[in-house]
């Protein structure tokens, strides 16, 4: 199972066409011991929909089960997300610089471009949707 990311989370609505699970996003900070001494720690919590035609038991609200996505698509969720932005913005500051605008409208026109880059990205949001499918492990439903 090493090409398939898990998180545990609760069920937090049931409707017809799915299943909404609330997971628990942590960073390495949160699970510090001495994360009250600083402010650094960060935990959110992060809404997941499951398709209900995909799954075989009958979920209600407040079970809990484990969220299961393919880490492929993890990686391909990181270079949509952090590294194409970060090419379009070395690039259009490069390009910028190499025309001759100064640092301040170089960076504009790199914020400008990356904002043009997740507008893509939404208006293309429901095709992403089918790219990244999640599903809750039914041999494991519980904690």
């Amino acid at each position: 199972m090493a090409d398939i990311a898990e998180h545990k989370g609760i069920v937090t609505e049931v409707t017809d066409d799915l299943v909404r699970v609330k997971i628990e996003s942590v960073s390495a900070c949160a699970a510090c011991h001495a994360k009250g001494l600083c402010s650094m720690s960060d935990k959110t919590d992060k809404i997941i929909d499951v398709k209900r035609s995909k799954l075989q038991n009958e979920y209600h609200v407040g079970d809990e089960v484990t969220v299961v996505a393919s880490s492929g698509k993890g990686l391909l969720a990181v270079v949509f997300a952090y590294i194409i932005p970060a090419i379009v913005a070395i690039a259009a500051i490069a390009i910028c610089i190499a025309l001759g605008a100064n640092e301040l409208i170089s960076s504009l026109a790199a914020i400008g471009l990356i904002a043009v880059y997740y507008f893509v990205l939404y208006l293309f949001r429901s095709k992403l949707n089918k790219a990244f499918v999640f599903s809750i492990n039914e041999e494991d439903s519980g904690f």
